[in-house]
């Protein structure tokens, strides 16, 4: 009995810190997480993405929110433009899975054609795939170079080739990719604390 007891308090104090990570975790934004992190996961498995890394660029971009429309024309959760979507012929990018296919098909894409010889560990070709994104593939090229001339990194993002592009192209591409890493940080902390809580219901019942 006072095993159990012990094991009540600290699964309260484990709901009490999943409430406290995630206090939103039946918002909407969470419950469109919920229901699109398995494609996330599917399409990063295929483009090597790591899938809680595009989701968060999916949440940078469009709060995860497929109904979303830019003022230039930007369709879905990747915020697409009809045209590339059209090119990456994965599907009409209206509908959320080849939306998602279709953003994680383009970044794989930029990293194939614009940085083939790079040594980028899994996390920096996310970070270094969403700023060619932002900032635009070619631009981000060069500040490798330079970071590299300088004798900094040139496949690290955070603190290496982030300091170059804050500098030459502006801090709009580091503020976009620091949100995305934010926003990634955050679901991870969603997904331990819920891994957790699961675990604890599971001792509990094998105690009872």
């Amino acid at each position: 009995m006072k095993k159990q007891s012990v094991a009540e308090v600290r699964l309260q104090q484990e709901m009490k810190r999943i409430k406290q990570i995630s206090n939103n975790t039946e918002t909407e934004d969470m419950k469109r997480f919920r229901q699109t992190v398995r494609l996330f996961e599917k399409y990063g498995a295929q483009y090597r993405f790591d899938p809680l890394l595009l989701a968060a660029q999916g949440y940078q971009e469009s709060q995860l929110n497929q109904d979303a429309r830019s003022h230039v024309g930007a369709i879905g959760i990747m915020q697409l433009m009809p045209a590339t979507g059209k090119e990456l012929a994965v599907g009409d990018i209206r509908v959320t899975e080849a939306n998602i296919h279709a953003g994680a098909k383009y970044l794989d894409s930029l990293m194939v054609r614009y940085f083939p010889d790079a040594q980028f560990s899994e996390r920096d070709r996310s970070l270094f795939a969403f700023a060619s994104y932002n900032a635009g593939p070619a631009k981000i090229a060069r500040m490798r170079k330079e970071a590299a001339a300088r004798g900094l990194d040139p496949n690290k993002w955070f603190n290496n080739v982030e300091i170059v592009v804050a500098e030459k192209i502006g801090t709009e591409p580091t503020t976009y990719v620091r949100n995305v890493f934010k926003y990634y940080v955050a679901y991870r902390l969603v997904q331990e604390a819920e891994a957790a809580r699961s675990r604890a219901i599971g001792q509990m019942r094998k105690k009872g």
